[in-house]
């Protein structure tokens, strides 16, 4: 794959050009699905915090916001940067109950303090969440993990400047381009990643928290059950993989059946039975596979072209029995230099600290929609204060974590 390091333009806070940011060396870019998308990279000038990297990726233009240098006495700076996408982080958001709203609208709320719009949006349905007291970014991703759709920026260019900022909000990122993996053949700079969850051969899956009421209808306060869907499934309020349970299931006590194995899942803004079915089942396709990555250079591809979000066809040889997959680009990291040295993940990405604390935070967002009432009055519910608290202490404490050195 031949290249060369792209040029990086080089623009100060405000926008205004300041020049070409020559790059020493190697350049790298790291880009995840609904996740990280970094530039790191050295350089002799030094860029102020908050400078802009304007640089061309084939036919799609990239800006990236510089977030950390380190600058030794003597020698070169070394640069990192990260996504525009991340100035949303200084834009805020009070209040907004989204109720039976599309994805688009959904994205024009969230998108309104910005200056950034919406390009396309394919993703159907309606849903709904509260988002309360957060910065744009953290309620994009919200977005996107509510309605079940993948975020990629757009950055158009004119007269040799940023002339907007919008994303496409996707249904899913990537095609199907027929790429095959078979691990055992191609091993040369391969590294697997067994991750710890589970695999679940069914599901369990509940929605919005529900009002208890007594016989006539009337709400008594206190617990408060969550929506299942068994009333559009033949009364039962869980899906099931029949081939998953024959090679994941465990055997009965007399060993003359494979059970299945349970999980659950829970989707706290979902108030309708026949959207938290199809949901469910959604979750069940990943869930009945073994959670696996691998890392592998591009040139170990049966076609070493794809791009982020590409499904690629996984044969794993060194299990027995044989692992057949279908697994994701979710990870591509690329390093600009005399050619361009690609490596890809497929399958599942470890989540970073920034994925999980944006997790948890998700998960105040969710209990501040059950405790705060049916109607979403989050103004008398002191006790979403008493838990959004004790996860923030949470948060916190993962952040104090992620600075130790083990």
């Amino acid at each position: 794959m031949a290249g060369a390091v792209p040029t990086i333009f080089w623009f100060d806070r405000f926008d205004e050009r300041i020049g070409i940011l020559p790059v020493v060396g190697e350049l790298i870019h790291t880009e995840e699905l609904n996740g990280e998308d970094t530039l790191e990279f050295e350089c002799r000038e030094v860029p102020a915090k908050g400078d802009r990297l304007l640089w061309q990726d084939g036919s799609v233009w990239r800006e990236h916001v510089v977030v950390r240098t380190d600058e030794p006495l003597e020698g070169l700076c070394s640069v990192y940067a990260e996504s525009s996408l991340c100035e949303l982080l200084d834009d805020f958001i009070e209040e907004q109950h989204l109720v039976s709203r599309t994805a688009s609208q959904a994205l024009a709320v969230v998108l309104a303090p910005t200056r950034w719009t919406v390009a396309s949006c394919d993703v159907a349905g309606t849903a709904g969440c509260v988002l309360y007291h957060v910065n744009a970014l953290w309620a994009l991703r919200r977005v996107a993990e509510v309605w079940g759709g993948e975020v990629e920026s757009v950055i158009t260019v004119a007269g040799g400047r940023v002339a907007s900022r919008s994303i496409r909000f996707k249904q899913q990122m990537g095609s199907w381009k027929g790429l095959r993996f078979t691990y055992g053949k191609n091993m040369a700079g391969c590294t697997r990643t067994v991750l710890e969850q589970d695999v679940y051969t069914a599901l369990y899956g509940f929605g919005a928290g529900l009002p208890v009421t007594d016989e006539d209808g009337r709400y008594t306060g206190g617990y408060r059950k969550k929506l299942t869907f068994g009333e559009v499934n033949g009364g039962i309020n869980w899906v099931g993989d029949e081939q998953a349970r024959l090679m994941w299931g465990r055997w009965n006590a007399d060993r003359t059946a494979k059970v299945h194995s349970f999980g659950q899942v829970t989707f706290s803004e979902c108030d309708d039975p026949a959207r938290l079915l199809a949901l469910t089942r959604k979750a069940l396709v990943e869930a009945v596979q073994p959670k696996v990555s691998y890392e592998i250079d591009v040139t170990a591809l049966d076609d070493g072209n794809c791009g982020l979000g590409d499904e690629v066809a996984v044969i794993d040889s060194s299990r027995t029995p044989e692992w057949r997959l279908k697994a994701r680009v979710v990870r591509r990291v690329r390093t600009f230099g005399d050619a361009v040295v690609c490596r890809v993940t497929i399958g599942t990405v470890q989540q970073s600290d920034y994925a999980v604390t944006s997790s948890l935070a998700a998960d105040v967002a969710a209990l501040q929609n059950d405790v705060a009432g049916i109607d979403g009055n989050l103004s008398v519910a002191t006790s979403v204060q008493v838990v959004e608290s004790t996860v923030t202490e949470a948060i916190d404490d993962l952040d104090e974590l992620a600075d130790l050195d083990f």
